[in-house]
């Protein structure tokens, strides 16, 4: 798995005011970092729906995050067709708009 480190990690969660047994919406889960950490601090019951439109990304992400399983939902999709998904109500939403180095260091993708 190609390494990733979440930038501004602990800005994220404290931004995020999360608890607890939260549910929260990972709008571009990329390879899983800040989903990770979102876990983490949910933790034991809470859950995440992480939503990325890279298949690659998705399948690394799914894999990192297999310690999760049971409280994790992957979806192949953009965040701009989350309302179609029909989620019910979550506690959070996080969305990093920055661009994935992934996606520029490999010339076959970027």
């Amino acid at each position: 798995m190609p390494e990733h480190i979440p930038v501004l990690a602990q800005e994220v969660i404290d931004g995020l005011s999360l608890f607890a047994g939260a549910t929260v919406i990972d709008a571009t889960v990329g390879l899983g970092g800040h989903a990770k950490l979102i876990l983490e601090k949910t933790a034991p019951d809470g859950r995440l729906i992480g939503f990325d439109r890279d298949a690659r990304n998705l399948a690394l992400a799914r894999e990192h995050l297999s310690p999760y399983d049971n409280r994790i939902l992957l979806i192949h999709d953009s965040f701009a067709n989350l309302k179609e998904h029909k989620i019910p109500a979550v506690d959070a939403v996080f969305f990093d708009l920055g661009m994935s180095s992934l996606h520029v260091d490999d010339p076959s993708r970027g």
